[in-house]
């Protein structure tokens, strides 16, 4: 892939048409109607059936537009909002690299179990032994989120708070599906978590609820540890083929 080109491909210009995910989660469809040469950029506020998005100075919002090398998703601030006559308009302040979604290259397995969230420790300050935590220092836990789909390289997540896209995190993932209520650290049954790093590739708010769609590509797998999570998705993706032909 010529990453430069995605680089390119990946800039605002005006004249695009673009889809903003508001902060409830709605998706409009608008245009760059200017760009500032400091940065800001100019858009309409879209409206559905004459009820303009709501929307106002200091929201985080999400701009989603297409190129010919795929899609792309660019977290922005609304800094300034304006009128004139009966139109409305909004300044937009990017505030990181717009991230391409990239095509994937394994198979998605639809599949929940619940993901505990926290912060990225370096492998050099905790003892993992074949996947399994054996000893680690403090580290902050954001969330116990529950997944939606798996693969290989990655894994998406439902989650309550928003995460930095391009921030590492450390994942615990439960294969045995163990409800978080009724799980204690200290239990022997079912299979223990893996421990996992991986980065944020996306964060927008997931549909019309107060969730965010998050997706995190995994980070220097261990050959035991992407071994352990291939045999787990080939072993469900049979179950399910099982179920659906038994329908």
């Amino acid at each position: 892939m010529d990453f430069d080109k995605v680089a390119d491909e990946s800039k605002i210009e005006v004249g695009d048409r673009v889809s903003v995910v508001s902060p409830d989660g709605k998706a409009y469809k608008t245009m760059v109607e200017d760009i500032h040469e400091k940065g800001p950029l100019l858009l309409g506020v879209p409206s559905i059936k004459g009820m303009y998005m709501p929307v106002s100075e200091g929201d985080d919002i999400y701009l989603v537009y297409y190129r010919k090398t795929g899609r792309f998703i660019a977290q922005m601030k609304v800094i300034a909002l304006e009128k004139q006559g009966v139109i409305r308009y909004m300044w937009l302040l990017q505030k990181a690299v717009a991230q391409k979604n990239q095509r994937r290259n394994a198979y998605r397995l639809p599949i929940m179990f619940d993901v505990k969230i926290s912060e990225y420790v370096e492998d050099s300050e905790k003892d993992i032994v074949n996947g399994v935590i054996v000893g680690e220092p403090d580290a902050i836990e954001y969330e116990t989120a529950s997944s939606r789909d798996l693969s290989i390289s990655g894994v998406a997540l439902t989650t309550k708070k928003i995460y930095i896209v391009g921030q590492k995190y450390s994942l615990r993932m439960y294969f045995d599906r163990t409800p978080a209520s009724v799980r204690v650290k200290s239990s022997s049954e079912g299979s223990p978590p893996l421990e996992v790093a991986a980065t944020v590739r996306r964060c927008i708010p997931w549909k019309e609820t107060k969730f965010y769609d998050t997706g995190l590509q995994f980070d220097g797998l261990s050959k035991h540890i992407s071994e352990s999570i291939s045999r787990f998705v080939l072993t469900e993706q049979q179950k399910q083929m099982r179920k659906r032909r038994m329908l």
